[in-house]
């Protein structure tokens, strides 16, 4: 509503359909230094994420790789993509999360930023203060009032095209993390059955090869082992759960797998650092925006 003739031809020549324009759903802002609150793997199945690492390090792991990331660096993150971002200590690293939907990039599917033979991690260089202004900014002015929500939305939109155009250097993989043919089997065999009953004598089952092989290809390729990867995405697909639907912690855990809640809570609080019920409260209270996600 907001939208004009011009801003929508300026939308237009950066690769944006003028007749869908890209939506905001949320920012959150990752304190940095507080203590560790893993959002271990996951994805989303109708939107984006475009991400400024403004302090700390860590790793940023997708695609069957897995990523060093600083201070700096920006992270991209298609749909329908399973991906996690880690900490290289006990305290949390700092970002700003956007979730983009309606997203309609010429040459690329729906809700797409990069090719997916793209780096998906690329330094901001010289325009990194800019674009934690930008960013700061647009946390700042998501909130009930529709013009600030508006306002919020063009930096978010600049932010992106802006992020868009960062000159995509080669990727800089942990040198544990190949990329193999095998690797990607597994890991895409695993984001299909990961609800359900699962080990790893019935993943080696399902490739025909041994136990010890199964695990030591797939540790190579993402950094810890099948089941400890089962695990991250059910955790990842609980959070997710938590944040956005009015879900018992008992109907959860039956969704992601477990038929024990006890069981769940003990693996979820594990994994995180919090229980289930204190990770849903601490997260809505650090969103701005919308919680399906």
């Amino acid at each position: 509503m907001y939208e004009t003739d011009y801003f929508a031809r300026v939308m237009q020549k950066s690769g944006i359909d003028r007749v869908a324009m890209p939506s905001l759903l949320y920012i959150t802002k990752q304190q940095a230094g507080g203590k560790k609150r893993d959002r271990p793997m996951h994805g989303h199945d109708s939107l984006c994420e475009i991400l400024l690492v403004y302090r700390g390090v860590g790793s940023y792991a997708i695609r069957n790789h897995t990523y060093p990331i600083q201070a700096g660096d920006i992270l991209y993150y298609n749909q329908d993509e399973a991906h996690e971002v880690r900490a290289m200590s006990d305290e949390e690293i700092g970002t700003y999360c956007f979730g983009i939907g309606n997203l309609h990039l010429r040459d690329l599917p729906v809700n797409h930023m990069i090719p997916a033979d793209s780096p998906p991690v690329r330094p901001s260089g010289a325009m990194f203060g800019f674009f934690e202004g930008l960013c700061e900014r647009a946390y700042q002015m998501l909130d009930d009032n529709p013009m600030h929500r508006a306002v919020a939305q063009c930096l978010a939109i600049a932010f992106l095209l802006a992020a868009i155009g960062v000159e995509d250097e080669a990727p800089r993989a942990v040198a544990s993390a190949q990329d193999t043919q095998m690797g990607d089997r597994i890991r895409e065999y695993l984001d299909i059955h990961y609800t359900e009953p699962i080990d790893l004598k019935s993943i080696a089952a399902a490739f025909q090869c041994s136990e010890p092989y199964i695990s030591h290809v797939f540790k190579k390729a993402m950094g810890y082992s099948p089941i400890q990867y089962v695990i991250r995405r059910r955790v990842g697909l609980a959070q997710t759960y938590l944040i956005s639907s009015d879900y018992t912690a008992t109907q959860i855990a039956t969704l992601v797998g477990y038929d024990n809640t006890n069981y769940f809570n003990t693996i979820f609080t594990k994994v995180v650092g919090v229980s289930p019920i204190r990770y849903k409260k601490q997260y809505i209270e650090a969103l701005h925006g919308n919680v399906t996600q």
